[in-house]
């Protein structure tokens, strides 16, 4: 059986290369890709990837908007560097501001493809 696997999804595609780069180092599978939508069909998305990044350093985050609107459920959302003021309000969704710490965060992407979620510390210690 096939280790479970990440799917970075590289809105901004440096960052999200160093993402998916940082991950496969650690020893977790993971599959990068310039656009969700290209991963169809989007409604069993979770079955194949239980975890989604959304590597975004802009102030709107396309993948985490369709997140939202439940376009592929069942699915872990964490969203790297995005300025999208509505991310912090949106309940299961993890928000990760740059500068990214490596261990921090390879340790949450771990957690959350054993099912566990994120711990109570705030997201800002992910970034010190």
């Amino acid at each position: 059986m096939a280790p479970p696997t990440v799917l970075v999804v590289g809105e901004t595609p440096s960052l999200g290369r160093s993402i998916a780069d940082l991950l496969e180092s650690n020893g977790i599978a993971t599959r990068f890709v310039l656009d969700i939508g290209g991963e169809t069909p989007l409604g069993s998305l979770g079955k194949r990837f239980p975890v989604v990044i959304a590597a975004c350093n802009r102030p709107f985050c396309g993948t985490a908007r369709r997140w939202i609107r439940g376009e592929f459920p069942h699915t872990q959302l964490v969203v790297v560097g995005s300025r999208d003021p509505t991310l912090g309000q949106m309940a299961g969704v993890t928000v990760v501001p740059l500068p990214l710490l490596p261990r921090p965060f390879v340790s949450l992407a771990s957690d959350l493809l054993a099912g566990l979620r994120p711990t109570a510390r705030p997201l800002r210690e992910l970034a010190l």
